[in-house]
C-alpha cells in the first residue's frame, strides 16, 4: 500500500481512516487497495447533494455524508479522500480486509 497526503493506515494495515480528524482541508489517497469489497466501519462527512466538498471517491463515484463504500470493490486500487474547511464532520474509516478481533 502507498499513501499519498496525511491519510492513516489502522488495524495491521487491513484499514484506513481520514487524516486528522476532526480537521479539514485535506486530499490523501490510498494507492493499492486489494480487489475485494470495502468495509465501511464509520463514515460521517459533508452531506451535499453533489458531493462537492467533503467526499470519498472509489471507481470515479463519490460518497458523501452518511453512506460510504460498503461492498465496493476499488477496481483501480485507489481509495481518494478530499474535505474542506467548513461543516466538520467524524470522518470515515474503511477496511478492505477481515480485522482482527477487537481485544
Amino acid at each position: 500500500l502507498q499513501l499519498t497526503g496525511p491519510c492513516s493506515l489502522t488495524d495491521g494495515g487491513s484499514c484506513a481512516a481520514s487524516p486528522n480528524y476532526p480537521n479539514s482541508d485535506e486530499e490523501c489517497s490510498i494507492i493499492g487497495v486489494p480487489p475485494v469489497g470495502l468495509e465501511t466501519v464509520a463514515f460521517e462527512v459533508d452531506l451535499e447533494s453533489s458531493c462537492r466538498f467533503d467526499y470519498l471517491t472509489v471507481n470515479g463515484v463519490k460518497y458523501c455524508g452518511f453512506s460510504g463504500p460498503n461492498g465496493v470493490v476499488a477496481e483501480d486500487g485507489v481509495i481518494e479522500w478530499r474535505s474542506d474547511v467548513v461543516d466538520v464532520r467524524k470522518g470515515w474509516k474503511i477496511c478492505w480486509a477481515t480485522r482482527p478481533p477487537s481485544p
